[in-house]
């Protein structure tokens, strides 16, 4: 059974072209303008293409690439994921093979943390540095859509694509405006590439939840925050026409364009070029999703530094952390329980331990004196999970003890790079069965997958 994706790229592949083997080629990318589509909805492949034509491409050309990916959490270069993704909620559901039904995803612009899905089409502009402008390309998509018949779309003062809000009722005030596309960029030496959502028919019932992290009370983070905004949906059920609209639209901006072939990238010529492949194992590598994120503290209780006060901080238990790069460098704790001789030595064995690392290193045995502390008086106090686990509670949202949501994550990029390798060496990659995707029912088990 086909996926939701598989038979969009169907539809999307009769009405823009015909397919070409190799678009990517040397003399492709030198063109002074260029068109692409994604047949993959993979966000590490279609995330590498892009940053493929952004290195390769000739200086001087104009490029606009169109995809649209599986269901995923896309951060950004300097954003910390421990406060903007709820990690927890993202590993919920797990089924057969360690796969998730949104993936996590570090991007190489910047900006902050959006939600995709087959109902969320992406549209990429990269142009010569000299002459890139925040708004243009914004105004272009805008432009598309009017033609589309979508109404009260705007570019408003943040860069963003917007829609006034319709007439609607209801006690509760509605906001003015929606955001239905986020942007961000990345600049280089000569080039600029300028990126963007479009929210044609996505599934907006996640995006709340998966974008409120429970450890981001506790957490005073470097970095870019997310800006939070109400969204909604254009109305536009085939990604396909979005599609058409953006390509007729960038050919009226760019008049000489119009000769350009759109040309549609297949999964297995973009897996097979090396610059490509080398990008996606950069993004399915732990070192990038987690090592790149700026210095942060984690305070259980609100100290000078940080004065905001946290919900339901845990009683006779305090507990500071600073982390670079995923590394902890600090880790100090205050609390009666944990005034021993052997309470600083406790801790020492995650000092310089990698957060996304720190299950591999979680044994029972380094944990004693948490969970059978002597006091003394000789009485034995034994601690509940709830405060042994702490550290990967506020980090994670689960016990260091079990597997945790760090462990599933990082088993889902080594199972996605697996299927990706096997593709890459001719084999079909596995397909997952949309339908086995159950949020919060893990007494049901592994579900299968469909080989497509």
């Amino acid at each position: 059974m086909a996926t939701p994706a598989l038979r969009n790229a169907w539809r999307i592949r009769s009405i823009l072209s015909t397919r070409h083997a190799r678009p990517i080629t040397t003399k492709a990318i030198s063109q002074k303008f260029q068109i692409y589509t994604s047949s993959s909805a993979n966000p590490y492949l279609n995330l590498s293409i892009e940053h493929h034509l952004l290195e390769k491409s000739d200086p001087d050309s104009t490029i606009l690439f169109l995809y649209t990916n599986d269901p995923c959490v896309v951060i950004g270069r300097n954003q910390n994921p421990w406060t903007e993704v709820n990690l927890p909620q993202l590993a919920q559901t797990r089924i057969k093979f360690g796969q998730l039904k949104h993936h996590l995803v570090r991007r190489r612009s910047g900006g902050g943390t959006v939600v995709h899905d087959h109902g969320n089409a992406n549209w990429s502009v990269i142009c010569p540095k000299d002459v890139f402008d925040r708004d243009k390309h914004a105004l272009m998509v805008v432009e598309a859509l009017k033609n589309m018949g979508i109404k009260g779309v705007k570019v408003n003062e943040r860069h963003d694509i917007v829609q006034e809000a319709q007439d609607a009722e209801g006690p509760e005030p509605a906001p003015s405006t929606y955001k239905i596309s986020g942007s961000a960029y990345k600049l280089t030496g000569k080039r600029a590439l300028h990126h963007g959502t479009l929210l044609l028919n996505s599934d907006l019932s996640d995006i709340s939840g998966l974008l409120r992290s429970p450890a981001a009370p506790y957490i005073a983070a470097q970095g870019v925050e997310s800006v939070r905004s109400p969204v909604c949906n254009v109305g536009v059920e085939d990604n396909a026409d979005f599609y058409k609209a953006v390509i007729d639209q960038f050919m009226t901006m760019y008049p000489d364009s119009q000769s350009a072939e759109v040309k549609e990238v297949e999964q297995q010529e973009a897996l097979n070029h090396d610059n490509i492949w080398k990008g996606v194992q950069e993004l399915l590598s732990p070192k990038w999703l987690w090592e790149s994120t700026p210095k942060f503290r984690l305070a259980s209780h609100p100290t000078p530094e940080d004065p905001r006060p946290r919900p339901h901080p845990p009683s006779n238990f305090f507990l500071t952390l600073t982390a670079r790069h995923s590394e902890i460098l600090d880790l100090q704790t205050d609390s009666p329980l944990f005034r021993s001789e052997d309470h600083t030595a406790s801790l020492n064995f995650l000092l310089k331990q990698k957060i996304h690392e720190v299950p591999k290193y979680c044994d029972l045995r380094e944990w004693k004196h948490y969970i059978n502390f002597r006091i003394e008086n000789g009485k034995s106090l034994t601690l509940r999970n709830e405060s042994v686990g702490s550290i990967c509670k506020w980090l994670l949202g689960d016990d260091m003890l079990a597997t945790g949501p760090i462990r599933g994550i990082n088993k889902s990029l080594k199972t996605k790079l697996k299927e990706l390798k096997h593709c890459r060496d001719g084999g079909k990659p596995l397909v997952l069965d949309h339908a086995a995707f159950v949020f919060g029912k893990p007494e049901y088990g592994w579900y299968v997958v469909d080989k497509q």
